[in-house]
């Protein structure tokens, strides 16, 4: 009759202690991912290689569904027609909250034709959300990548 009775009074502390860390986690509010610093891999490339840019979160987001990260490195690409150097330009859309809330990376290859050099890489994100009262957001990220 005690065990029963110790089960009967355990049992709703149990399921409040689930509840409440289960609940922790979770947020029922907007907030836009702030992001640090660039990390390159490897550091520094080679040209004809393939590189991956990863921008850190300095605080996670919460309540961002699609989300497109705009890549721009600053005169790493070569215009067929003129020889000049053009910036090479990557969109890549995703689900932040839907991905565990990833950091903002990409993968390409450098251009054989790349000389060596720093190379100024800017990161535009646009957030669809879905936690009123923010529908879109956006915000960006700028650092630096390294060819030898």
């Amino acid at each position: 009759m005690k065990n029963k009775l110790l089960i009967l009074l355990a049992l709703p502390l149990a399921f409040a202690a689930v509840v409440l860390f289960s609940c922790a986690e979770e947020k029922d509010e907007y907030v836009c991912p702030v992001f640090g610093e660039l990390e390159q891999e490897p550091n520094p490339a080679k040209a004809g290689e393939e590189v991956t840019l990863t921008f850190t979160q300095t605080r996670k987001g919460n309540g961002i569904a699609g989300t497109t990260y705009t890549w721009k490195i600053r005169g790493l690409d070569t215009d067929e027609e003129t020889g000049d150097r053009i910036d090479k330009v990557i969109e890549i859309h995703t689900n932040y909250d839907g991905y565990d809330k990833q950091a903002p990376t990409v993968t390409f290859k450098v251009p054989e034709n790349c000389t060596s050099g720093s190379y100024t890489v800017d990161m535009d994100a646009d957030f669809s959300c879905y936690i009123a009262p923010v529908l879109f957001d956006k915000t960006n990220a700028h650092g630096r990548m390294r060819i030898k």
